[in-house]
């Protein structure tokens, strides 16, 4: 099954830090190391080292499979999912997508007060 690196990929922003690490490949070899205090909270909160994490300014983390099940994309290749959301499509895949953004959204924009308020209003 093809795949995506996105491990060069960036964020900058004056409200957040991002970092993304895939510390696995498909076939088991080691990718990215976490640093101290990468180490230090996912020990604190997902002791057990289950993925995916998601810890947003020390007020909210999610562990473990995300809002939808993978299976809705298994199958497809990046390229469709991809023009599908940009496109506005509604499909399990899409719609499942979108609340997951939606629900991640909500936890950046009440950790950061409401900012940036063009992402953050309704």
């Amino acid at each position: 099954m093809p795949t995506y690196d996105l491990r060069p990929a960036t964020y900058t922003s004056d409200y957040l830090y991002f970092t993304s690490k895939e510390i696995k490949a498909h076939d088991g070899s080691e990718l990215d190391k976490f640093d101290a205090e990468e180490e230090g909270i996912v020990n604190t909160y997902d002791p057990r080292g289950r993925f995916p994490f998601l810890f947003i300014n020390g007020q909210y983390a999610q562990v473990g499979a995300a809002g939808y099940s993978p299976g809705l994309i298994d199958q497809m290749d990046f390229d469709t999912l991809h023009e599908q959301l940009t496109s506005g499509a509604h499909t399990e895949a899409t719609d499942a997508i979108r609340a997951e953004a939606n629900l991640i959204t909500k936890y950046i924009c009440h950790s950061t007060g409401g900012q940036p308020a063009s992402a953050c209003q309704p």
